[in-house]
Formats: structure tokens, sequence, C-alpha cells
């Protein structure tokens, strides 16, 4: 008897497993759908119940293949791009190594000993801002490159430069305050500090002056307008909806626990699936979800016999309003899709400008190519002589000019 019982059990479970619909995307079946009874036309409520059903569950097939196809490239740039990419970091940093090396031990005229450690001290600091596939202690010398490239002299040019954008920048926004009316005062304001501390001070800066450009409401001026009645009536209705929203969880609780009991079914394939509808029940409870306790009635609903298509007008605008809540909220899901952090590798290869992955295959063939260009450049730093030499002037001169030309930039911007 107990070997029967067993074997019905298993059998259950398969026909369960069976009617269960695929995690891919679950289609609208007919028994969660209001259908006419025999020579009646379906209500408005009813019709608007059954559009919204089917938008769901279109809108969750959408939503379920997307996460698929993100599910599916997310796992090829982990396998396949990934890798590249750490080599390429690996490259990059023993070429800065190197080049450090070269800056140390080649004759180099001033100009290009400078433009050489600005190149350097430029890749440097990529290589530290993206430093995957590297251990800590080669990031760590990457910062004490960092230290001996950087010229003092130098960072005296540069801090000069920062304040005199600063204060350039300062005086265009207090210009663009004076005109709109608003006294703004930023002359104290230190920008070497702590960034924190500097958004702070000058947050409160533009909050101060925004209340005082406010006038003060006038005691003369009208007391607001009383609403419409039209107002009063759409407040009202609002009110209803969110009153027959709120209704008492409790007393819905205990009204499908007593019907999705599992103890109380006979049937082996209802009891099972009674099993999972009570977990899913308990679930919604413990945290207050109305929403997945609404949808386990639908569901239940459809599922015995006509029992939706008896629901009141009532009711079934409840379940509308709960309806196009789930098909909004399904919606922003799938257009935050991608900011999930199980995606955050593919932001990597991401288009930056338009946020959409260009061709994985493609990527995989350009980074290869940059592994090869990085290896034949290492190999000639490594290899010394004349051709490293003549390498490294080329590098130095080309990037002189660049910082020429950055130069002439800044002064036409400031002019």
């Amino acid at each position: 008897m107990e070997r029967r019982w067993v074997k019905d059990k298993n059998i259950a479970e398969q026909e369960f497993k069976q009617s269960l619909p695929s995690a891919a995307g679950r289609t609208v079946k007919n028994e969660l759908m209001v259908t006419a009874r025999e020579g009646m036309a379906l209500s408005p409520a009813q019709m608007q119940f059954n559009k919204l059903m089917k938008q769901l569950e279109t809108v969750r097939v959408k939503y379920h293949r997307e996460q698929n196809r993100l599910d599916a490239l997310a796992a090829h740039c982990a396998q396949e791009l990934l890798p590249l990419v750490d080599a390429i970091h690996r490259v990059n940093f023993q070429i800065v190594t190197e080049g450090l090396a070269a800056w140390k031990t080649i004759k180099l005229t001033a100009r290009r000993r400078k433009a050489l450690a600005d190149l350097l001290c430029d890749k440097a600091y990529e290589v530290i801002a993206d430093s995957s596939g590297l251990t800590e202690v080669e990031v760590g010398q990457m910062k004490h490159l960092l230290e001996e490239l950087e010229d003092p002299v130098s960072l005296e040019e540069t801090k000069a430069r920062q304040e005199e954008e600063f204060d350039y920048l300062r005086s265009l926004m207090q210009g663009v305050a004076q005109r709109a009316g608003v006294k703004l005062d930023l002359s104290d304001l230190d920008f070497h500090g702590d960034p924190a501390e500097f958004e702070r001070k000058l947050k409160e800066r533009f909050d101060a002056a925004m209340r005082e450009a406010q006038p003060e409401p006038s005691s003369s001026q009208s007391p607001s307008r009383k609403p419409t009645k039209a107002q009063l009536e759409r407040e009202k209705k609002q009110q209803e909806v969110e009153e027959a929203k709120k209704r008492d969880l409790k007393s819905l609780y205990k009204q499908l626990a007593k019907v999705l009991h599992p103890d109380l079914e006979t049937d082996q394939v209802r009891k099972l699936q009674k099993e999972e509808w009570m977990k899913r029940l308990t679930t919604a409870h413990a945290s207050g979800d109305l929403r997945e306790l609404l949808s386990i009635e639908m569901e239940w609903l459809g599922v015995e016999a006509s029992n939706l298509t008896s629901a009141t007008d009532e009711k079934l605008k409840v379940y509308c309003t709960v309806l196009k809540e789930q098909i909004a909220e399904m919606k922003r899901q799938a257009h935050f899709l991608m900011d999930q952090p199980q995606y955050a590798v593919l932001h990597r290869f991401a288009n930056r400008l338009m946020g959409f992955i260009p061709n994985l295959t493609h990527q995989k063939k350009d980074l290869l190519k940059d592994i090869k260009n990085g290896t034949e450049i290492l190999n000639r730093l490594q290899m010394g002589g004349a051709d490293r030499s003549r390498m490294i002037n080329h590098w130095a001169d080309d990037h002189a000019r660049k910082m020429r030309e950055e130069e002439d930039d800044d002064e036409m911007y400031f002019f």
C-alpha cells in the first residue's frame, strides 16, 4: 500500500511539473481570463481585466526574453572577453614599467623627458583606474612609479592651472546668478580641501541665495481656491480605490488559507499545487504584500472552474488597478534591467553613448588585436638598442605635440 502511494505521488509530481508554465515567460491561460457566459456579453470591467492580463503577460515574456539575453551576454563576456581585458592590463603594466626604465636610462632632451614622463603618468593612472588582472602589489608599483615621475615643477604648474580654471568657473557662476537676480558669493571657497565638504558648502550657498531671492508671501494674496466638484469626485474615487486595495490582509489571508490548505486536498496533483500556493501565500502575508495575495487569489479563482467569471465588477476593478501597477512596475524593471549588479560586466563593453552592446565577436577581435600590438611594443622595449630609443623618442615627440595642442586649446577657452 505504501509503495503504491509513493508511486502515485511520483506520478502526481510529474504531472504537476508538466502543468507548470515555463519560467521564460508564462502565457495567459484561458482559466485566468474572464469568459462570457452563454448568451451574455462581457462587461466593460471584464473586458478591461482580460486586456490587462494579456498586456501583463506580454510584458513578462519580453522581460524574461531580455533577461535571458543579458544572462547569455554576461556569461559570454565573463568567459571570453574579461580574460582578454586582464591580459591587456598586464601588458600595459609591463609597458609602463619598461617605459620607466627607458626614461631613467635613455639620454633625452629636457622637452622629450618631460613629455615622456607625462605620457607614462597618464598610462599609469589608466592602469590604476582599471586594474583588473593585476595584483595589489602591482597596483602599488604603479603608484610608486607616479611618485617618481611627477615633477614638483609640473605639479605646481598643474595646481596653478586648476586654480585659474576654478576662478574662471567661480566668476562665471556668480555672473549667471547675478543676472538672474540672485546674490551669490563664492569668494571664500577653497577647492583644495575635502571634495565632499566643498560640495556641501557650495550647495548651502546656492540654497541660501535662492531662499533670499524668493519674494516673501504677501498677506494680501487670496487664499487657495476651493477644490471643484470634479476634483472632489476624483479624490473620492481615488480614496475608494485605495481603500479597496488596502483590504484587511489578515482577512484575505485567512480566506485563501482556508481554501488552499493542502491537507484538505485528496487529489495528489491538486495537493502539490496547493502546497506551492501556500508557500507563496505565507511569504506574501509575512511581508504584507497585497499585490501577491491578490495575484494568488486571481490564480485560484481562475483554476476553480468559473469563479473568475462570477467575480463582481467591483472586485475586477480592484484587480485591474493591481494589474496596471504590475505592468508599470514590470516595464520599469525591464528598462533598468541592465543596471542590476549581475550585469555590471556588460557596462565595460557597452557603447557608452548609446547604451547598446556591440557585436561581441568584433569586440573579441579588437581585444586580441590590442594584445598583439601591446605585446609587440613590449618586446621592442625589452630588446633595447637603437629600435627602443627610436620608439621612445617618437612617443615623446608625439605626446609633446599633444601637450602643446591642449595648452593652445586652454588659452583659447580662457580668452
